[in-house]
């Protein structure tokens, strides 16, 4: 036992003469975890890892467990949207609103698309003029921006009369196309921005977009009828 403290200070006046010397792995910082224990704690004991081994634990199929994930999440937004409304099918009576506003939604959607275009050419046209002495570059992408969404006002002639070439098809595709829309956007914007979240944040996040896929579950076998 009285041997320890000798060793010790040899290793360490070791450690020291080695980092003169200049070889990897003996500066101060390996030195310190050498003389030290490893007071790390393990990121597995971590509540967010803790909830997941419960879940999993909890639910050992993967395929029920993704069923479970989702199946909740898309409970809960069609409860809460049953709540607000007094409405059972309020999120499928909302997609059926589409068939009757297709028209306008489709201008909306040309302005919103001819607006982006404009924002993007306005862009390029400031980088090939970049440089010249022309205040009005400066202006280049809103104003390019504004005469897009102004030229798309213009198109609802031109939809409704498309709609009525092809009529039923639009009346029943549409809800489909605006859900898949809406559900892009959800994914886009908030879902795929999740990850590393808390798991319970992340079933949060989860919850617009799996109400938007059990609405239109929900929606397709009343337009199929």
């Amino acid at each position: 036992m009285t041997s320890s403290a000798p060793d010790a200070d040899e290793n360490r006046v070791r450690h020291y003469l080695l980092s003169l010397r200049g070889e990897p792995g003996t500066g101060t910082a390996d030195t310190a975890a050498v003389d030290t224990p490893d007071e790390t704690p393990d990121k597995q004991d971590e509540p967010k890892g803790e909830i997941a081994e419960a879940f999993t634990a909890a639910v050992p199929n993967r395929r029920l467990r993704w069923l479970a994930y989702n199946g909740t999440a898309a409970a809960l937004g069609h409860a809460a949207l049953w709540g607000i409304t007094g409405n059972f099918m309020a999120g499928p009576d909302a997609l059926a609103v589409g068939t009757i506003s297709l028209v306008p939604l489709g201008v909306a959607a040309v302005t919103a698309g001819a607006a982006y275009a404009g924002w993007r050419a306005g862009g390029a046209l400031q980088t090939i003029l970049r440089g010249l002495p022309v205040a009005a570059m400066d202006r280049a992408r809103p104003a390019a921006a504004f005469a897009g969404a102004f030229w798309a006002q213009g198109t609802g002639p031109f939809l409704s009369e498309a709609l009525t070439q092809v009529h039923p098809w639009p009346q029943f595709f549409a809800p489909l196309i605006i859900a898949g829309g809406a559900a892009v956007a959800c994914w886009a914007l908030l879902d795929r921005r999740t990850t590393g979240w808390h798991p319970v944040l992340r079933w949060a996040a989860r919850i617009p977009l799996a109400t938007i896929v059990l609405s239109s579950a929900l929606y397709a076998p009343g337009a199929l009828l």
